[in-house]
């Protein structure tokens, strides 16, 4: 006679700190591009990046979760979240929250108020350093990105729920 038994099989928690790296990572990269397509003055192709800046911490935490690509909708909801300029920080949370099963949009509006703040004042220090040359500005937005996508990221893998 054989026993049966139910094993029960638990992905184990993200690392928050890897999802921050990963996420402040993809973002930054982002930001990068947005900056120098900016800088070269293609319009279409520095929107494109722009939008893009917005899925950058679902990308950051999809790869520390190893759940990237299994979920496309709050990854959809990142992207469109940027369309509105300045809002996009404020709207990303609601969209990738609205679409993602695992996410609170409370939680992640919390983190991506503190991102920003972080960022604000990361590219602040910044422009304390660089001083009166206006070269800085698309290396102060690049590390405000990377802040708030960081920042994104460990809010997601922290306060994520089981599936």
């Amino acid at each position: 006679m054989l026993p049966l038994t139910a094993i029960t099989a638990e992905r184990p928690a993200t690392n928050i700190w890897t999802a921050s790296l990963y996420a402040g990572l993809a973002t930054a990269i982002l930001a990068v591009a947005t900056s120098l397509l900016f800088q070269a003055e293609i319009p279409v192709l520095y929107i494109l990046a722009f939008l893009l800046i917005g899925a950058g911490p679902v990308i950051g935490y999809g790869i520390a979760s190893g759940t990237l690509g299994s979920d496309w909708k709050p990854l959809i909801g990142g992207i469109v979240s940027f369309i509105l300029l300045i809002l996009g920080w404020l709207l990303w949370p609601i969209l990738v929250g609205a679409l993602s099963r695992t996410q609170s949009i409370g939680k992640l509006f919390i983190g991506s108020l503190i991102g920003f703040v972080l960022g604000v004042i990361v590219f602040l220090i910044a422009a304390t350093v660089m001083g009166q040359n206006p070269q800085w500005i698309g290396t102060g937005f690049t590390l405000l990105c990377a802040v708030w996508g960081g920042t994104c990221g460990a809010a997601m893998a922290a306060w994520a729920r089981p599936a």
